[in-house]
């Protein structure tokens, strides 16, 4: 690392490379187009390498300005937001955002949000739904919720916590197992809706030693667990739902469970926060308040598979499905 970082040429390359123009860059610093060619050329010198490949006014970044562009662009962007919580003062003290993967959001976090508002008078709570893994790191966020495998998320600047897994289960309505479903465990003729964002159904079928339907048999594909979801609970298909979002439906009898067996998840929702950062009496709360509706939820779903003789084939714990000691937030 360079003793003093190029933090004027740094800015004139990321104008440039955001805007694709030397010109437009000027524009925004207010300097001359030759004074930004100047900068962005003693960081190619710096750096002994090209960043950027000049036609006429416009530029074209090569991998190595793409990659740069990149963190230059999320470094900028997170002290912009840094300098924003600095200049309010941190007068929103009582004011929770959260960045939330949008099944989560809609499927579980809505349902219980309430809980917390009623327990917290004078508390106000910001949810923002967005697709899984799309962190916005530019943004300010107290708090963000997504899934995947622990610690395979980028997130320079963040801290990931591990907040809870989940089961998956084979599920369809009770009339479409009837169908569908032989009394030896076959499907028969099954319309099986796909998550493509994530699909387990090989690995089910593999560990509950059960026969695989095989690729000529009718699928629909999705790319939302919501949406396969939904389709199964108006008789359109058989899919796999966790149970985070599918145990409300399961519960009811809505759905049923035509095998018995699940899969323990190899990955997680992560819960991430600023690292380094203090909390506000509001934040901790909100942890405290999520880890309880969590426990409480991780409690009624295995009481409930226990009772229904559901057979859970846990996870094999690989290098990409680690789970640290003391990550789990618990109250």
């Amino acid at each position: 690392m360079p003793a003093r970082l190029p933090l004027t040429a740094l800015r004139a390359f990321e104008a440039a490379a955001r805007s694709g123009s030397l010109t437009a860059a000027a524009s925004e610093l207010g300097v001359t187009r030759p004074a930004i060619s100047k900068q962005i050329k003693q960081l190619e010198q710096m750096l002994d390498c090209a960043l950027m490949v000049r036609l006429g006014n416009a530029v074209q970044l090569t991998a190595a300005g793409q990659d740069l562009a990149h963190d230059v662009g999320q470094a900028f962007g997170q002290i912009a937001a840094s300098l924003e919580r600095q200049s309010q003062g941190r007068t929103l003290t009582n004011v929770i955002r959260i960045l939330v993967d949008r099944d989560f959001a809609s499927s579980f976090l809505a349902g219980h949000i309430g809980q917390f508002l009623l327990r917290n008078p004078g508390v106000s709570v910001e949810v923002v739904a967005e697709r899984n893994g799309r962190m916005r790191l530019e943004e300010d966020f107290n708090f963000r919720i997504f899934y995947g495998h622990f610690g395979a998320t980028p997130c320079p600047g963040l801290r990931e916590r591990i907040l809870c897994r989940w089961y998956d289960l084979v599920v369809c309505t009770p009339e479409y197992a009837s169908e569908h479903v032989s009394g030896e465990g076959a499907l028969i003729d099954a319309q099986l809706l796909i998550d493509g964002n994530y699909n387990v159904w090989d690995s089910w079928f593999t560990k509950t030693g059960l026969n695989h339907p095989g690729p000529a048999r009718d699928m629909t594909h999705f790319n939302e667990t919501s949406l396969c979801l939904s389709t199964a609970l108006t008789g359109g298909g058989i899919t796999i739902g966790d149970t985070i979002l599918a145990f409300p439906s399961i519960r009811a009898g809505r759905l049923a469970l035509p095998f018995r067996y699940g899969l323990e998840s190899e990955q997680c929702y992560s819960l991430f926060d600023r690292a380094g950062r203090l909390h506000t009496a509001a934040e901790l709360s909100f942890q405290e308040w999520l880890s309880e509706v969590v426990t409480k939820h991780e409690i009624e779903v295995n009481a409930f598979l226990k009772e229904s003789g559901i057979d859970i084939q846990h996870c094999s714990v690989g290098s990409g499905g680690v789970c640290p000691a003391g990550t789990l937030i618990r109250a």
